[in-house]
């Protein structure tokens, strides 16, 4: 029994040796099999990564970026009136862009009027010439009238020689005359600054500074307006300009005579499509009632000069409601009949060939009304140059809770050389313009051009659907 014990674990310990070899053989296989999937799958896992690499940097939208700055906009040019930018020289002309570093120069005899981005307008006399730059504008010769007009942004500098010359809310003649520079105003006051000191000017006195002696300031009795009366008018308006609808609340209970209240603008949002020179152009504002009353809404709308009606629709209990087009008279029945049922009613009526307003009722305390006008407009392509330019700033300033903008200028525009205002930001390679401010009140006109890389035919016949 002992030799089969002994005999029984010898052999029990040679097969236990064999078992011992064949698990560590199939061990190594298994880890060798297993090393082997996770090498393929390793670089199936890095073909995937560099593959979705690729993927994503061909089809990612390119980030926004900066467009080549508008500094102002020539909005009226009579005379010999010269262009000099780019590095090269132009005849001016009436509603051209004027870009970072051009220089605008009058004749004998001419005149010109730029507005500038901060809103203010700058009339040049004959035999002057100025230079536009980012924040500044430089006189260097000649004379030019200013109506600078309020701002919630840092002011313009306008620079003759070694003096800076900063006003807001003010009307002011700009001269550089015998090496001196000479401000005076007539409305308001400017801020000059030169190597002798700092003075402020207000209404009615002028100032005088040469080299680097002090400012002088005195009265001035009498100044000869070249302007033709420009100076006896404040910048903007109390009318609304074109491009905002404005909408004026009338208390239907309120005692006779009482005046309207102009409602707030919560929000406002600018969508345009430009092809080839034609662009439809979509005005979405909410308009806040701030009142404890309920108001019948008396909207305003002035188009830009040339453009026409296509849509006009008003939100009501969350839908907005497209209008349709009806005789005079028949509409007016059917607002008083609606409007008298209890319902909201709208009606828009024509005014004149610029001028529409709608009655829109009601706006009730403390609430808002959506209200979306469209239209469009057609302006040639010069030299293949597409411009679109939205009115705004014009007329008494209006403060909007939320602006937004955006151009949209489709496929064409990657391969278009865009300049636009410096707020304004290119995104999708071209294909869109948008701009974005909160808090904001408009001052000057939002300005694109466009220039295409290929040559237009001479005829070319554009169909256009609206909406």
């Amino acid at each position: 029994m002992a030799s089969q014990g002994v005999s029984l674990s010898s052999a029990s310990g040679a097969e236990l040796c064999t078992l011992r070899i064949r698990k560590e053989s199939g061990s190594e296989e298994t880890m060798k099999n297993k090393r082997g999937v996770l090498r393929v799958l390793l670089i199936t896992l890095s073909v995937c990564l560099v593959g979705a690499v690729v993927v994503y940097v061909l089809k990612r939208e390119p980030p926004p970026s900066a467009a080549a700055p508008i500094q102002a906009r020539l909005e009226l040019a009579t005379g010999d009136v010269k262009i000099e930018q780019g590095g090269a020289e132009e005849r001016g002309s009436s509603g051209m862009a004027l870009l970072s570093q051009a220089k605008v120069v009058t004749g004998k005899g001419a005149r010109a009027l730029v507005r500038l981005p901060d809103g203010s307008s700058m009339f040049l006399r004959g035999d002057s010439d100025v230079t536009l730059s980012e924040g500044q504008i430089s006189l260097g010769k000649g004379e030019y009238w200013l109506n600078a007009p309020p701002t919630d942004r840092k002011a313009l500098v306008h620079a003759v020689g070694d003096v800076s010359v900063s006003a807001v809310d003010s009307g002011l003649s700009v001269k550089l005359k015998d090496s001196a520079a000479v401000i005076y105003v007539a409305r308001g006051m400017a801020i000059v600054t030169g190597k002798g000191g700092r003075v402020e000017v207000n209404a009615g006195e002028q100032a005088t500074v040469k080299g680097a002696d002090a400012p002088r300031v005195a009265p001035l009795a009498f100044w000869d307006d070249w302007t033709g009366g420009m100076a006896d008018f404040a910048a903007g308006g109390s009318i609304p300009g074109a491009g905002t609808g404005t909408i004026y609340g009338v208390d239907d209970g309120a005692a006779p005579g009482s005046a309207t209240r102009k409602l707030e603008i919560a929000k406002q949002a600018v969508r345009a499509v430009v092809r080839n020179g034609l662009s439809e152009t979509e005005v979405d504002q909410t308009f806040f009632n701030p009142g404890s009353r309920d108001v019948e809404g008396w909207y305003w709308f002035t188009l830009p000069n040339g453009a026409s009606v296509t849509g006009f629709a008003v939100e009501t209990d969350g839908v907005l409601v497209e209008g349709e087009f009806q005789e005079k008279k028949e509409a007016a029945k059917n607002y008083g009949t609606t409007k008298a049922t209890g319902h909201a009613p709208a009606i828009l009526e024509w005014v004149d060939q610029s001028t529409y307003r709608a009655r829109i009722f009601p706006v009730r305390s403390g609430k808002t009304r959506r209200v979306v006008l469209r239209y469009i407009e057609l302006k040639p392509v010069v030299e293949n140059v597409i411009e679109y330019v939205y009115p705004m700033g014009r007329g008494e300033p209006v403060r909007i809770g939320e602006f937004s903008l955006s151009v949209d200028l489709g496929k064409a525009g990657e391969s278009m050389k865009i300049a636009t205002l410096a707020d304004a930001r290119v995104e999708q390679g071209g294909r869109k313009i948008t701009m974005r401010r909160s808090g904001f009140t408009p001052r000057a006109d939002f300005q694109l051009e466009a220039t295409t890389a290929d040559e237009r035919p001479p005829l070319r016949v554009s169909r256009f659907k609206a909406g």
